[in-house]
């Protein structure tokens, strides 16, 4: 019954700002860490920053915080550190931790409890478009723009800004600077540690896959093992909500026919918020996927991406393979989501507006080659490219508190 009634915002509020004002003079503790997930699901930089530290610091006491039951279930078949949000464990560590590593938003962990933490925004991709207070056209604007009283009193977790903010190079910590309303010496350009994994050889990789992810992910890596060519879809989704799958791929007979031909795979991974996929069904050389699952083992399985808006492209370059980008609803995104830069000058060829040009390009994935811009991107957008990212967060985090603790 407790339980239930904490998962109203109002209730929370009534209860608990007292304690977030206590929390910001509560003693903390820099050798223990707290993990906020990404979407309630283990993926992302807070994952691989996660196993990082369990593996190679048994120095810093490292527990993953969550409130959904599912996901706590899992953690702990997996012999993983987790606490409940809402228990009386929850909240002591909640005070006690001088670490906050989120995904997103501070509330990933506790908003209440964090007063006196030093918060460490993990974030979820290099953004192409804007984010946070940049953001000032569609749905989410009136957030940023107006803070409306009411989310300023019951989810005040979207106003607090971190303390840091991770990037992946210096570009990309100027924008993070503005978004965040922080610093640009607030974004330390260290990379992102769930792309550490792309740098392994493909024993490791199976040895991870084999260790951590779910046999959803072992069946796939030797599903497609048979296709000479591996295409992963991974779009971005649209604030409106809207099915575009339909739009992107209006003959899907037609194009299961091209991929047939091609002995390639097609396989779609929508974001966590789309609902695009209720109205799809597989074909013979299409295939969904789970929009929880964690794909970034699998992507040095791939051939190549395709993609519209998504940050995923970015990280994608590290692999140093093909990417198709397919905005097939250019003009019609940007009028809801504004973006950093001039689309075509932010991504590379191919680019294929329409239906057809997509087919043609897959007519001939043969051809399909990385190009010199992808490798210019390469260098504009990640300051490393070694595999080292989730140790030089944890140096960056220790040498903080070493710092702090002498002055």
């Amino acid at each position: 019954m407790a339980k239930g009634i904490l998962k109203s915002h109002k209730v929370r509020a009534f209860l608990f700002y007292p304690l977030y004002w206590l929390s910001k003079i509560w003693p903390r503790d820099s050798s223990l860490w707290l993990f906020g997930p990404m979407n309630n699901a283990f993926l992302d930089n807070a994952k691989y920053l996660f196993l990082h530290v369990l593996r190679n610091h048994p120095e810093i006491k490292a527990y993953m915080v969550s409130d959904k039951p599912q996901l706590i279930r899992f953690l702990k078949e997996q012999n993983l550190p987790v606490l409940y949000k809402w228990s009386f464990k929850g909240f002591f560590y909640g005070l006690k931790a001088k670490f906050y590593i989120i995904s997103a938003y501070v509330d990933d962990i506790n908003f209440w409890t964090s007063g006196g933490a030093v918060v460490f925004n993990l974030w979820h991709g290099i953004p192409l478009k804007k984010i946070e207070f940049d953001i000032t056209t569609g749905p989410l604007a009136k957030r940023y723009q107006k803070k409306p009283l009411f989310l300023r009193i019951f989810k005040p977790y979207f106003y607090r800004r971190p303390n840091f903010v991770l990037s992946t190079s210096a570009e990309v910590s100027r924008i993070f600077a503005r978004a965040f309303r922080i610093r640009e010496e607030q974004c330390p350009a260290l990379g992102y540690p769930r792309t550490d994994i792309f740098f392994k050889n493909e024993t490791q990789i199976s040895e991870h896959i084999e260790r951590n992810e779910p046999t959803t992910l072992h069946e796939l890596v030797k599903m497609v093992r048979p296709f000479d060519h591996v295409l992963l879809y991974m779009p971005t989704w649209r604030d409106d909500r809207s099915n575009f799958l339909q739009k992107a791929f209006p003959d899907l007979q037609k194009l299961n026919e091209i991929l047939a031909r091609q002995n390639a795979l097609l396989l779609i991974k929508l974001h966590p918020n789309d609902v695009s996929l209720q109205t799809f069904e597989d074909l013979s050389h299409i295939k969904t996927l789970t929009a929880k699952l964690d794909l970034y083992p699998f992507l040095p399985f791939t051939s190549a991406l395709m993609t519209d808006y998504s940050s995923i492209y970015f990280d994608y370059l590290l692999l140093k393979k093909p990417i198709i980008f397919y905005p097939f609803d250019l003009q019609e995104y940007v009028r809801l989501r504004e973006l950093y830069f001039e689309y075509d000058e932010a991504v590379c060829p191919p680019i294929v507006k329409t239906f057809e040009q997509l087919l043609s390009v897959l007519q001939n994935l043969e051809e399909l080659t990385p190009t010199e811009k992808q490798n210019l991107l390469l260098q504009r957008f990640w300051k490393f490219q070694d595999g080292n990212s989730s140790e030089r967060v944890v140096r960056f985090l220790k040498e903080y508190a070493r710092q702090e603790g002498e002055q």
